[in-house]
């Protein structure tokens, strides 16, 4: 699937409307509720996989910041939507958690956007991580919000690691940015662990109750 907005649009509308017209014909599982409406998530990832892809900055370094940016502020949107579906006490002091650090990282990444004209040339540089991101987080569905958002918000941290890395492979990175892309990919790789061991307890705890 190429990441554009139309087609993740259209395909998950196309599909929501298939599952309506079941419906008409029997009771869909519990199991599938999620998907039927798109889901709790589905807007605030739409938004943010869009605001990436065009975001395109003077060179490969601005580009990224700015992406980054964008990527960062769907964390924190994507983490303010599982707050709404009352979520249990940890997850939910997981999910303010990590809207704090997305809006920190915001602050921090704005402070270095350049200014300049746009170099289309180098936008491609990061788009095989998005993707493979876009991929990732937006095949996550389930009927459990919380399980949901932990799965998609793992992908997330792993996709800003990816694209830390090209970024840091790449020689001539302003030392500013480097450090900051450094610094923020560390703290991302903490709470990603953080992150698999909430999911990993949640899986266990129901393991025992089955």
């Amino acid at each position: 699937m190429k990441l554009t907005k139309m087609s993740s649009v259209c395909f998950l509308v196309i599909l929501a409307a298939c599952n309506q017209e079941e419906a008409g014909q029997g009771t869909a599982p519990p199991a599938e509720a999620i998907s039927h409406d798109l889901g709790p998530f589905f807007q605030s990832e739409a938004a943010m996989f869009d605001n990436m892809r065009n975001a395109i900055g003077t060179n490969s370094s601005d580009n990224l910041v700015k992406m980054m940016i964008a990527h960062h502020k769907g964390g924190a949107a994507i983490s303010q939507d599982v707050l709404e579906e009352a979520p249990s006490t940890r997850i939910a002091l997981l999910a303010r958690r990590v809207v704090d650090s997305q809006n920190e990282a915001v602050r921090e990444l704005e402070a270095l956007v350049r200014t300049g004209p746009p170099n289309l040339e180098i936008a491609h540089i990061i788009r095989p991580s998005l993707q493979a991101m876009y991929d990732a987080t937006m095949a996550v569905q389930g009927p459990d919000p919380s399980e949901v958002w932990l799965r998609k918000i793992i992908e997330h941290h792993r996709g800003a690691i990816a694209m830390s890395d090209v970024l840091l492979a790449r020689r001539g990175i302003p030392q500013d940015i480097a450090s900051a892309v450094l610094r923020l990919r560390q703290e991302k790789s903490r709470e990603l662990r953080e992150l698999e061991q909430a999911l990993a307890e949640m899986e266990s705890r129901r393991d025992l109750q089955k």
